[in-house]
């Protein structure tokens, strides 16, 4: 619905109408207004000198007050208001449009023309305010240009007495209006003289202190040049000159941008009177729309020289502004593109770059439809050229009133970004890693020293959890002999004086005890500088720390022993061969004295010339050239010559056989000199010949003994035999002799001398010729052809055999001993067996990492009291069970089989429970 508006019309200042009889109307105009408080203080603001009032139910007819007819020339009625008919002062087209046009604008501020009494239109300004009635109500203002006007011809006219007085009263009346115009307005005689100038003139030309009026233009402005009077003096001949901006440059050096009109004005003959002056000062307009320019200008220079990409469009979507780099990221310029057509057109994808935006997705058209959007990522994936991925910010955009008017976003490049933050994810990673699982403890302590984050290879060092490490600082735990040193290199990081530090300090462990470390520090700091936290590294070098006290102490033992030694002679040497040092020992064995030898004899001066020519031919072929240093390298490396038996020549020319140990001392691999150590062992010596002697006169009698015995076995045996024999002839003679007692002693006493003296005969010649008839024998045959032999015995004992030995284990041995070995163990086993369970038989054997095979002969038989038996369990005629076939000789007899293959027998018995021998035999395949 068309809304019922007021127009208020600026009138004269009220400080000019004092004097005016109108006044008393003006008063009962605004009476009338006061009935609507809102109307009145808008008339007060805007409508002081007039209005008019337009009423919707008389739609033909208008309402002026007495100043709006005043200013149109019209004699004041009797009545406040009058009305009118709206055709009688207005264009009725133009009265029209001007309503419709009110209902849409919320400004409701414009122009308007009316007509005066001499009918022709005068422009007014206007602004609107709706009263509680619904009258419809326009005010107007009148421009400065029509009062100028006014001023100009108005001044002119009269021809009576009467017309003077009122020309006269006009004429003052355009001064004080003149003087209270709120624009820059001053009026010249013909000689530019002031005769009327306004406070504005005055203010905007920085003259309100001086007393202008009969006073030339140019005393006043001395700078004015040429051209400006020149309009002067053309404007007094009738021209009117306008100029909407010029420079005025002051005397002072100040510039004054101005827009003016310069206009002649004519007295009561129709005759010039001189000139009308009207500017407006627009400095601050000009200067603005100079920065404004400027800020224009930067802006689009900024727009197409920054790397990040400003894309805008209007309240439709259609693309207005496209920068230069985005035409760089895209490769294409902008074009009118359909929102469907955006994404393939431009190569606009999601962030993981695996499909097409949708249009409303893409965060342009995104920012239009909701309003702002926030670091969004996209990617654009041009025709030609790199793939970028960017970050969108966006906002709507919105005109003067308050509409929207499009939309603008800045896309920023972050492929810089994303690479950085993969290289600082993997970083981390890397970091996090290295500290969580690193061998040596790590931490990062804060400025303070307080721990933030530790290792476990840490929390394993001092003993304390993460958790409890977190309660302390380092300092709580820092032996204080050692916090001093720490705190000022610590001090001295913060101070940027260094830029790491190392050192060996102590820590408390949490039990109390010492731990040795070494502690490399670092500092952290943020962009500005400032420190933000310590990264520790912290090793362990408490076993070090104690080897090395350890090995100070030994050095110095070695030291002493070296330095006190007087049986051992110890004699170290250059890499040369030149004696470096000589202890006490080498003085007594050799006589020669420290002095005398230090880098003054060669290690050549104390051995025997022939020894070391005998040495050096063994070490070199015959045409091979060498030095003093590769022999005695070559010969501290031989195995051949480790604590060899060598000849010292003493300072005397005496001999004397030594046991002589060389070493050759290297430092990173290089070496520095070698080492003699040598015992003198001529006693040795002495007693090696006596030991040899001895020995060929025990070889000599153990030959006679075997001898005895081969003689003694075959003698006795041979009489054992005749004793048998005769027994045997005497019995067929005499059978009554089987019955008597003593005959039958004396065949028993018989037939044990001769199973005696079997057994003499048998071990005589177990070590016989061993060594000539070894060979490979298979462990699991040999057990499988007994296993066979004594089935039945071991069937009637109940007793089951396990043969639990692999088909390809065989040792190195004579055939028959290996048999006779584990027939007597495996008889034995059958033989002892308990008759109060389920008995077994179980062989075993591995091989051993020294070349033997053990083999296992595990029964759960009767057992043996080894802390009984034990020392006494291989010896001859020793029996341990009462079993009639128990005699004694069997373990003793395979005991010296197992001996004479170079082998050992161990055993384990439990009485009641069973026992396990275990046979170790040489590996065939080891041999």
């Amino acid at each position: 619905m068309r809304e019922n508006i007021l127009i208020a019309v600026i009138d004269y200042p009220q400080s000019t109408l004092t004097t005016d009889p109108m006044q008393k109307v003006r008063v009962e105009e605004i009476s009338l207004i006061m009935r609507e408080p809102h109307a009145f203080e808008f008339v007060q603001k805007y409508g002081l000198h007039g209005f008019l009032i337009y009423k919707p139910e008389e739609p033909e007819h208008i309402w002026l007050n007495v100043q709006i007819l005043r200013n149109l020339g019209f004699p004041p009625p009797e009545s406040v208001v009058t009305k009118y008919k709206s055709a009688d002062f207005l264009k009725v087209s133009n009265w029209k449009s001007l309503l419709l046009k009110i209902e849409q604008d919320p400004e409701k501020s414009g122009q308007i023309r009316l007509k005066t009494l001499k009918n022709h239109f005068r422009k007014f300004s206007y602004k609107a305010i709706q009263l509680a009635d619904r009258s419809l109500i326009f005010a107007l203002e009148e421009s400065v240009q029509n009062i100028i006007q006014q001023l100009s011809y108005g001044i002119a006219g009269a021809v009576n007495s009467e017309e003077i007085s009122q020309m006269k009263k006009r004429f003052e009346l355009k001064r004080l209006f003149i003087e209270q115009a709120p624009s820059a307005i001053a009026m010249f005689d013909n000689n530019l003289k002031y005769i009327a100038v306004s406070k504005r003139w005055l203010k905007d030309y920085n003259i309100e202190n001086l007393d202008v009026i009969g006073k030339s233009h140019y005393e006043i402005f001395p700078e004015i040049g040429e051209n400006w009077k020149r309009i002067h003096q053309e404007c007094l001949s009738g021209a009117i000159h306008s100029m909407d901006e010029e420079c005025f440059v002051r005397a002072d050096g100040t510039t004054n941008w101005i827009t003016w009109e310069v206009r002649p004005w004519y007295n009561s003959e129709n005759r010039i009177g001189g000139i009308i002056m009207h500017t407006a000062d627009i400095t601050e307009i000009k200067n603005s729309q100079t920065e404004n320019y400027r800020k224009q200008e930067l802006m689009e220079k900024v727009l197409e020289s920054v790397e990040v990409g400003i894309v805008a469009c209007d309240a439709k979507g259609n693309l207005t502004l496209f920068n230069q780099a985005t035409k760089d990221w895209h490769g294409l310029p902008a074009r009118p593109v359909p929102k469907e057509e955006l994404s393939r057109h431009y190569g606009l994808y999601n962030a993981e770059g695996t499909r097409a935006l949708k249009p409303e997705e893409i965060p342009l058209i995104k920012a239009l439809n909701s309003g702002t959007i926030s670091n969004e990522l996209i990617k654009i994936r041009p025709v030609n050229g790199e793939e970028v991925t960017v970050s969108v910010n966006g906002v709507q955009l919105f005109d003067h009133e308050g509409k929207l008017d499009g939309a603008v976003v800045a896309m920023h490049n972050i492929n810089h970004r994303i690479k950085a933050e993969e290289k600082l994810r993997i970083s981390e990673q890397t970091f996090r890693g290295s500290f969580e699982h690193a061998a040596i403890g790590m931490a990062i302590l804060d400025i303070e020293g307080n721990w933030l984050k530790v290792n476990k290879s840490l929390c394993n060092i001092i003993g304390y959890t993460e958790k409890e490490l977190k309660k302390l600082s380092f300092q709580d735990i820092t032996h204080p002999d050692d916090l001093h040193t720490d705190l000022n290199l610590l001090n001295e990081l913060v101070a940027d004086e260094r830029k790491y530090y190392h050192m060996e300090k102590r820590y408390f462990h949490k039990d109390g005890s010492i731990v040795f470390i070494n502690l490399a520090v670092s500092l952290v700091r943020d962009h500005h500088g400032a420190p933000l936290h310590f990264v520790s590294q912290i090793t362990d070098i408490t076993k070090e720390k104690i080897a090395s006290q350890q090995l100070k102490q030994t050095l110095g033992e070695l030291e002493s022993i070296f330095n006190s030694s007087t049986q051992v002679s110890i004699i170290s040497t250059d890499s040369e061969g030149r004696i470096i040092s000589f202890n006490k020992g080498a003085e007594k064995m050799l006589g020669y004295s420290q002095k005398e030898v230090s880098q003054q004899l060669n290690i050549t001066s104390i051995h025997l010339n022939s020894e070391l020519e005998e040495f050096s031919n063994r070490l070199f072929a015959e045409a091979e050239i060498y030095e003093l240093p590769e022999f005695l390298e070559r010969i501290s490396t031989s195995k051949d010559f480790k604590n060899k038996d060598w000849t010292y020549v003493r300072k005397n020319g005496s001999e004397l056989p030594v046991q002589l140990a060389i070493t050759s001392i290297t430092e990173n691999n290089e070496n520095k000199g070698f080492l003699f150590m040598a015992i003198d062992i001529t006693n040795l010596k002495l007693v090696e010949e006596e030991l040899s002697n001895v020995m060929l006169i025990t070889q000599e009698q153990n030959a006679r003994l075997k001898n005895f015995a081969h003689i003694v076995s075959h003698n006795l045996r041979s009489h054992s035999s005749n004793i048998g024999m005769l027994l045997d002839l005497s019995m067929r003679d005499y059978p009554e002799l089987k019955n008597n007692e003593i005959f039958s002693h004396l065949t028993n006493a018989s037939g044990n001398l001769s199973e005696t003296i079997e057994h003499l005969n048998e071990v005589t010649l177990i070590n016989t010729a061993v060594e000539i008839n070894l060979e490979a024998v298979n462990l699991y045959k040999s057990v499988e052809n007994i296993k066979h032999s004594i089935t039945a015995i071991a069937a009637t004992q109940g007793v089951k055999i396990r043969n639990n030995i692999s088909e390809d284990k065989n040792v190195l041995g004579v055939p028959a001993y290996i048999d006779s070995i584990l027939l007597n163990f495996m008889t034995n086993a059958v033989k002892y067996s308990s008759s109060h369970r389920e008995s077994y038989v179980a062989l075993t054997a591995e091989k051993q990492d020294d070349g033997f095979v053990k083999i296992d002969i595990e029964d759960n038989g009767l057992g043996i009291d080894l802390k009984k038996h034990g020392r006494k369990l291989f010896g001859m005629y020793k029996t341990f069970h009462n079993h009639k076939d128990s005699r004694g000789i069997g373990l003793f007899i395979t005991k010296n089989q197992i001996e004479a293959l170079h082998g050992k027998i161990k055993v384990k018995s439990i009485p009641g429970q069973g026992t396990t021998f275990s046979i170790y035999l040489k590996s065939y395949e080891k041999s």
